[in-house]
């Protein structure tokens, strides 16, 4: 069952997320999560739970920031779930040096609507550098 609203409230959930990516709000982002989520990173393992993730954004912003604008394709919501399917050309900047990479992410966020609204629940993603 796909609601307008519901939509639109989920794919706002994902533009929050990458706002916050964008300025490295970590604190933003956590609240974004539901309780045992997932974070499924190419060419790496999952990570499971609030301290993983925490963790995972916490190394993440120590090491690079981001200049770019998550371009949400496509919302799909089925009652309580939602699929939301972004790309980002971007520009990842290491904070050690300053060096500027562009790449190109691939992102899929699968959402769980909770009591205090949309949530994410499953987050995988990949980069493809030759898309940038």
């Amino acid at each position: 069952m796909t609601n307008n609203d519901s939509t639109a409230d989920a794919v706002g959930m994902v533009d929050a997320y990458g706002q916050a990516l964008q300025t490295g709000d970590k604190d933003t982002i956590l609240r974004l999560y539901a309780d045992e989520s997932e974070i499924i990173p190419e060419a790496a393992p999952s990570l499971r739970g609030t301290d993983a993730i925490d963790s995972f954004y916490t190394d993440t912003f120590a090491a690079i920031g981001f200049e770019g604008d998550l371009q949400v394709v496509s919302a799909e919501v089925y009652d309580e779930i939602a699929l939301v399917r972004s790309e980002q050309p971007i520009v990842v900047v290491a904070v050690a040096d300053g060096t500027r990479t562009e790449t190109y992410y691939r992102e899929l966020f699968v959402l769980r609507h909770t009591p205090d609204g949309w949530r994410i629940h499953k987050y995988m993603f990949s980069q493809n550098p030759a898309q940038a």
